[in-house]
């Protein structure tokens, strides 16, 4: 008889060693966690709960740890991030550029502003001008007005890094199909071989989705995927609705997105959009909203695109029934 009839004859017969199984393996993983009084923010890619991530209300406080020991800090500026991971440091490309930190300490607490960025909906844009730094150049300066002023603090996939009382929470919004698409594009692979090259860190799951499964155009995603009639296998079909759901983490872009970064935010937080088809638009309205000027960016000007790529039409394509089907599924 093999072992795992073995385990599972003993188990029907003596329910009580299920249980006592159960208990070891709880008692188990509390120590994995709890044996270096820190939890590694790289942990947090393997999480189907977006809540569980950062607010220092959601972190359960482990009263025989002497913080003044064991914490400590990697920037001069207070930051919520490396308050709640203890020891782990704030990634520079959450913070404000060095020039515009300072200025946080003239904001009071109920004007700070958080800003959400969600991927591929155009936040590095709204980001840069803001005088953050993610996928900004040299050259990137924050524009003028209140709203660079009083956003001081950045929220982006699994780094919340914001006050929990922020006066608001600053969203960038776009047509969710418009941002799916480009979020496919911009983490399809070329192949195997820059996959693993470049992103050895993202290899696995980006390979079990794009290569294992062929899902190379936006367009073949769609009608072989997230179609009754498509040909991809039952296992394919089942990676292509659980990535776009969010569910699963095959690419970052569709794993963090709106729904995540909402669930992140404090319940009952006031929330601010910018859409990305209007961007100067509500740009202006969200700085007269907050008590600064009424046309802060003349409306013949534009933001600059940040993070942007070219891309053939055939890689852009998506027909008309393709966006219908995507639209449905994120409905």
């Amino acid at each position: 008889m093999s072992t795992a009839i073995q385990i599972r004859s003993s188990l029907r017969n003596h329910p009580h060693l299920f249980l006592v199984l159960l208990s070891i393996i709880a008692i188990f993983a509390v120590f994995q966690i709890s044996q270096d009084n820190q939890i590694e923010s790289a942990w947090l890619h393997g999480l189907t709960a977006p809540s569980f991530f950062g607010r220092k209300n959601d972190v359960v406080e482990d009263k025989s740890v002497d913080s003044n020991h064991l914490q400590f800090v990697y920037t001069k500026q207070y930051s919520p991030y490396e308050e709640i991971w203890v020891n782990n440091r704030l990634p520079n490309w959450a913070k404000k550029r060095r020039q515009f930190r300072k200025i946080e300490h003239t904001i009071p607490a109920e004007e700070r502003i958080c800003f959400v960025h969600v991927g591929k909906a155009g936040g590095s844009s709204v980001g840069c001008s803001l005088g953050f730094s993610l996928h900004c150049t040299n050259q990137s300066q924050p524009l003028p007005g209140l709203l660079p002023q009083r956003t001081t603090r950045m929220f982006h996939a699994d780094t919340y890094d914001c006050h929990d009382d922020s006066a608001y929470f600053l969203f960038v919004i776009r047509d969710p199909v418009d941002r799916i698409r480009s979020a496919f594009l911009y983490e399809r692979p070329r192949n195997e071989e820059t996959l693993k090259k470049f992103h050895p860190n993202e290899y696995d799951r980006r390979k079990a989705f794009f290569i294992d499964c062929s899902y190379y155009y936006m367009e073949d995603y769609v009608q072989r995927g997230l179609t009754k009639h498509g040909d991809a296998s039952e296992e394919c079909k089942m990676k292509a609705f659980t990535a776009l759901w969010g569910v699963k983490h095959y690419s970052c872009h569709f794993f963090f997105n709106y729904q995540f970064h909402l669930e992140g935010i404090p319940k009952g937080a006031k929330i601010l959009v910018i859409r990305n088809e209007h961007l100067v638009d509500d740009w202006n309205g969200v700085e007269e909203y907050i008590g600064g000027e009424k046309e802060v960016i003349p409306s013949n000007h534009s933001l600059p695109v940040m993070n942007g790529s070219q891309k053939n039409p055939r890689d852009k394509y998506l027909s008309n029934e393709g966006r219908k089907i995507v639209c449905r599924q994120l409905c």
